[in-house]
């Protein structure tokens, strides 16, 4: 009988679940018998697997996080954590191994692919940091997920009338910031594509403060400022309560968006789609509302193409929200 192998690798994003089994009804449909490597690539160097079938999987398609369990895995960066892989590969006969993950995971199919293994990629991260496609699984629920948290607590900063500093993840990426910022009404948005200084920051809360706006908030991207600090230091400025909120692991739980499951189980077509074709050593990626394959070498190579309209869209609504507070008080 055929063998597929499976995994998710990295951190897990909403969707995943929807991916996997899409990929394993599909693989039944064709008579492949699948095989689930246990944790990510860990469970496919340390041989930690299992057989998968749709009765497995049909109970999570709607959950967020991967039945079959993720994680990185530093080691596997090693030649000698590679030829495992192989080795394991070899020992069950797999004909293809799809791997669902994000920039990292790629970066480690494409060289299980050089060593001879049938690898296809499923982008599959909510930090959207994937360049190839326009859409990776688990973004839109994130954003979704964001939004919904720093809407919850505006309300309380409003009717206490303090500023809010909101925290997302994003990694080195400001997507979900950007995304999150716009969609919360956030009055400044700080985000590594457009890098703004720490007393830049301050001076715009002022500048909002000033406006007449008494709760500003403020969406920034991780890794970019201590936001304790920046919370402190606005206090300190403007005798103003301000309160720092990492919106944090939120984002990544929960039940998956329509979006995000209409994605998952189009990538995960599109992968036993690559399986059957023999058709390996590609990304499943979203470009232009179609699903196409992208090799490993032209996806790891892939640009960043920053939304400069959407950031322009911002601009031009802050500035109509700080005129119209000036023109109420």
């Amino acid at each position: 009988m055929k063998k597929i192998g499976i995994l998710t690798s990295g951190g897990d994003s909403q969707g995943m679940n929807a991916c996997l089994k899409t990929i394993i009804n599909m693989a039944e449909r064709y008579n492949y018998e699948v095989m689930a490597f246990i944790g990510g690539y860990k469970g496919l160097a340390e041989d930690n697997c299992k057989i998968v079938t749709s009765k497995d999987a049909d109970l999570y398609f709607g959950i967020g996080g991967s039945f079959i369990l993720s994680g990185r895995y530093e080691p596997f960066k090693q030649k000698k954590e590679m030829n495992k892989a192989l080795s394991v590969y070899k020992k069950y006969k797999l004909d293809a191994l799809i791997v669902l993950g994000g920039d990292g995971s790629i970066r480690a199919a494409n060289d299980l692919n050089a060593l001879g293994l049938n690898v296809v990629v499923i982008p599959c991260t909510i930090d959207n940091d994937v360049f190839c496609t326009s859409k990776s699984i688990g973004f839109d629920t994130a954003v979704n997920n964001a939004v919904n948290a720093i809407d919850n607590i505006e309300q309380t900063m409003k009717t206490n009338g303090r500023v809010l500093i909101a925290e997302t993840m994003g990694r080195f990426c400001g997507e979900i910031a950007m995304h999150a910022g716009l969609c919360s009404e956030a009055d400044i948005i700080m985000i590594p594509e457009k890098k703004q200084s720490v007393e830049k920051i301050i001076r715009e809360v002022g500048k909002q403060l000033n406006a007449g706006n008494d709760s500003p908030t403020v969406v920034l991207s991780e890794f970019q400022l201590d936001i304790n600090d920046l919370a402190k230091k606005i206090e300190e400025t403007y005798q103003k309560e301000c309160k720092a909120i990492v919106v944090g692991y939120v984002q990544r739980g929960g039940t998956p968006t329509v979006q995000d499951k209409l994605l998952a189980i189009r990538m995960g077509v599109g992968a036993m789609d690559c399986v059957l074709n023999k058709n390996f050593g590609n990304v499943v990626s979203l470009i232009k509302d179609e699903i196409k394959f992208v090799p490993f070498d032209k996806a790891i190579k892939a640009k960043y193409k920053f939304n400069e309209n959407l950031w322009q869209t911002f601009l031009e609504l802050k500035k109509f929200k700080t005129e119209k507070k000036k023109k109420q008080n």
